[in-house]
């Protein structure tokens, strides 16, 4: 699953999303859920290694290389 696939399926706008690099374990982004969508196509395109429940209102994803096709 992709970034973009996996940002999509959340129903709350509000939730806090920090995207991390699996490689270099540095954060790339920080976003609310809602805004998504102004993501840059090749960041989108990242697969998703690992998510995890910071707090209620807050992810964390972690990405992978870019998935192929």
């Amino acid at each position: 699953m992709n970034l973009s696939q996996f940002l999509s399926k959340l129903t709350s706008g509000n939730v806090q999303i920090t995207v991390k690099d699996l490689e270099s374990g540095s954060e790339i982004i920080n976003l609310k859920a809602s805004g998504y969508t102004a993501l840059d196509d090749a960041l989108e395109a990242r697969e998703v290694m690992q998510w995890s429940v910071v707090t209620a209102t807050h992810i964390e994803v972690v990405l992978g290389e870019t998935l192929n096709g």
